[in-house]
């Protein structure tokens, strides 16, 4: 049997064209799309009740004339020693982040969770990384119609960790508290996904901004964060600021910290001092 070399080669080649011009389209589809994927929100409808077992208030944040950020305010049954601003995670929405809410009020502070642009009940949608800038001093802005900056502690989870990062670093917070930090969100994402860094809209360079924060800093990370992980992320951020950030391992723990009892101690022992 004699076998054509020639049409085999042809047919190689078409399939490595087909191939090509599938991962192209995919690129493409990621990069008008991305804020879906990487950003990955939860939408409430507006009519949507939340229902938490602590008192709390719901609140509209106007970050632009025809853009509202949902958020919830939690108070603690003490005597408060402030506000802390939380920056959540990429999924979900403030439904479900608002039930770490005792982790802080049984630790007499205040604390403000907020749904970004397309998260929850908020409006709208991120096109463009100069908006999230935007919006985290906005709600920065608002927490301080409400407390004295003195009495602000800015938290951030994740992807919250580079908003926070860039809110401590263009103000005055008292505290900025960063669990499961990145060091800069579009090279984590290249990590994590076949996407060139390049075509990734957000940079989110929380190792720039961190070098202008004038507060102490207290970075939280699992010894087992397969997602983030500490040593590629928060050791590199000690290792550029080791006389600002103060690093915490959680042992055993996931990319979830909060759900450890060390980090309950550790935050307990934390606060305790503010």
């Amino acid at each position: 049997m004699k076998i054509n070399f020639r049409k085999i080669g042809r047919r190689l080649l078409r399939f490595a064209a087909f191939i090509v011009v599938l991962i192209l389209c995919g690129y493409i589809f990621l990069y008008i799309k991305q804020e879906r994927f990487f950003f990955n929100p939860k939408i409430l409808p507006k009519d949507y009740t939340y229902s938490f077992d602590q008192p709390f208030e719901e609140i509209n944040i106007a970050v632009e004339d025809d853009v509202n950020l949902n958020a919830l305010l939690f108070k603690t049954d003490s005597v408060s020693k402030g506000l802390i601003l939380y920056f959540h995670g990429n999924a979900g929405a403030i439904h479900e982040w608002g039930e770490r809410a005792y982790l802080y009020t049984e630790n007499n502070f205040d604390v403000l969770f907020v749904d970004y642009r397309g998260y929850g009940k908020s409006d709208s949608f991120y096109e463009e990384e100069s908006e999230l800038y935007n919006d985290a001093q906005k709600i920065y802005d608002f927490a301080l119609t409400r407390y004295d900056e003195k009495d602000i502690i800015i938290l951030g989870f994740s992807l919250g960790t580079g908003f926070a990062s860039y809110t401590a670093a263009k103000n005055n917070p008292k505290l900025l508290i960063l669990e499961a930090p990145y060091y800069a969100w579009n090279e984590f994402i290249a990590s994590m996904a076949p996407v060139p860094q390049a075509l990734i809209n957000y940079e989110i360079p929380s190792y720039k901004f961190l070098g202008e924060v004038k507060c102490p800093i207290r970075v939280f990370h699992g010894t087992r964060d397969f997602l983030i992980k500490p040593e590629e992320h928060s050791k590199r951020l000690k290792d550029l600021y080791p006389d600002k950030i103060e690093r915490t391992l959680i042992k055993g723990a996931g990319h979830s910290v909060h759900l450890t009892k060390q980090y309950y101690d550790e935050l307990k022992e934390l606060l305790a001092r503010y």
